[in-house]
C-alpha cells in the first residue's frame, strides 16, 4: 500500500465550487489548521468516487477505491498540504502533516455551566426523594388508624422514591459527561417531572400535608430551573468551540 505522502498521488486543488447531493458515505472532519476548518468527505458506498470538500471547493478526488487506498495528496487554497487515504482502520485525513479529527468524535470537557446544571437536576431529584419519604411517613401514620387508607400513600411513596432514585443516578452524569445530547435529555426529563411535581404540589395546596406540598413544589422549581439553565449549558458545551479553545 502506498504511503499517504506518495508524491505520485499529488493532485492540484481545483478551483471549482460544487453542490454535491449524491447519496453515499459522508463524514465530516476538522482540519488541524488555524480555526479548525471543516472538511467533508463524500464517496459512494464502496468508497468509489471519493472527494474531500473544504469551504465548498473540492480539494481532493479519488476515482476508485484502489486510488483512495493508495492515498491522494493535494493543496488547499492557502497552500497547506492536504491528504486522504483509506486504511484498514478507516479513512485518514491529514492537513499540514497532522491528522484531522472526525467531527463526531470531538468531545468538550465539562464546563462550569454543565456542572451547575447537573447539580440543579440532582437537587431537584433529591427534593422529590424527600417528598417520597414524607409519603411513606404518612402511610405509616394512616396504617395505625386504618390499614386500608394507607395503601394510596404507600404506593405514592414507593413510586416517587423509585423514580427519583433512578433520576439521582442518571441525570447528574448525563449532564456532566453526556455532552450536548445528555444535557438535552436532562432538560426533557426535567420538564416532565416539573409538570408532575407542580401537579402534586397543587393537589396538596390545602396544606393538609405541608411537607409533601413544599418538597414537591421545591422539586418542581428546581426541575424548571434545570430546563431553563440547560440552554446555557448546552451552548457552552459546543464541541467545535471547545476545540478552537483547546478544551477537549
Amino acid at each position: 500500500m502506498s504511503s499517504i505522502e506518495t508524491p505520485d498521488a499529488t493532485t492540484a486543488a481545483p478551483t471549482m465550487w460544487i453542490h454535491d447531493v449524491t447519496p453515499g458515505i459522508e463524514m465530516a472532519f476538522r482540519l488541524p489548521l488555524a480555526g479548525w476548518p471543516r472538511a467533508l468527505f463524500k464517496s459512494g458506498f464502496g468508497h468509489e468516487n471519493a472527494r474531500l470538500v473544504v469551504d465548498g471547493a473540492r480539494v481532493l478526488h479519488a476515482t476508485t477505491r484502489e486510488e483512495l487506498e493508495a492515498g491522494v495528496v493535494g493543496e488547499l487554497r492557502e497552500g497547506e498540504e492536504v491528504a486522504m487515504q483509506l486504511t484498514d482502520r478507516g479513512l485518514v485525513v491529514r492537513a499540514g502533516g497532522k491528522r484531522a479529527l472526525r467531527e463526531d468524535r470531538v468531545f468538550a470537557k465539562p464546563t462550569r455551566s454543565a456542572w451547575i446544571h447537573a447539580f440543579v437536576a440532582l437537587f431537584g431529584s433529591a427534593a422529590g426523594f424527600v417528598a417520597s419519604a414524607f409519603y411513606l411517613m404518612k402511610s405509616s401514620y394512616l396504617a395505625s388508624l386504618d390499614p386500608m387508607s394507607s395503601v394510596w400513600a404507600q404506593k405514592m411513596g414507593i413510586h416517587t422514591a423509585g423514580w427519583h432514585l433512578l433520576l439521582t443516578f442518571t441525570l447528574f452524569p448525563a449532564s456532566v459527561w453526556g455532552q450536548r445530547l445528555g444535557i438535552r435529555v436532562v432538560q426533557v426529563t426535567s420538564f416532565v417531572f416539573f409538570c408532575i411535581h407542580v401537579g402534586i404540589a397543587l393537589a396538596n395546596a390545602d396544606m393538609a400535608d405541608p411537607a409533601i406540598a413544599f418538597f414537591n413544589a421545591l422539586s418542581g422549581v428546581l426541575f424548571f430551573v434545570s430546563v431553563v439553565y440547560g440552554q446555557r449549558a448546552h451552548r457552552d458545551m459546543d464541541p467545535i468551540v471547545a476545540l478552537r479553545e483547546n478544551r477537549i
